[in-house]
């Protein structure tokens, strides 16, 4: 049976189960009874230089988007700052209406 949730013909989806797995496994460490997860194990510079080379590791596996998807979301974001703005002009002067018929 299927997986409702894993569509096979999505071009965009991850990769088969095995696939993932198969990546997971890569990244574990070769040997059960090595470092804990979290658990600094070395001080100074050395320190500094494996969490340089994780970040770049992490880095590398980052899906960035492209021009066209960075563009269509700065445009998102400006038209919401629009609207936004125009509400909050909006209701700035409906308030500040109201504040002097108060007064």
């Amino acid at each position: 049976m299927a997986d409702p949730t894993h569509d096979e013909s999505d071009p965009d989806a991850a990769g088969s189960d095995a696939e993932l797995e198969r990546a997971a496994l890569a990244g574990a460490p070769a040997r059960a009874d090595g470092p804990v997860p979290g658990v600094p194990t070395k001080r100074g510079p050395a320190r500094f230089l494996v969490f340089l080379r994780a970040s770049w590791a992490e880095l590398q596996r980052v899906q960035w988007p492209d021009r066209a998807q960075v563009g269509q979301a700065t445009a998102v974001v400006l038209g919401f700052v629009i609207i936004a703005g125009a509400f909050l002009g909006f209701a700035d002067v409906v308030a500040q209406q109201l504040v002097d018929i108060i007064l």
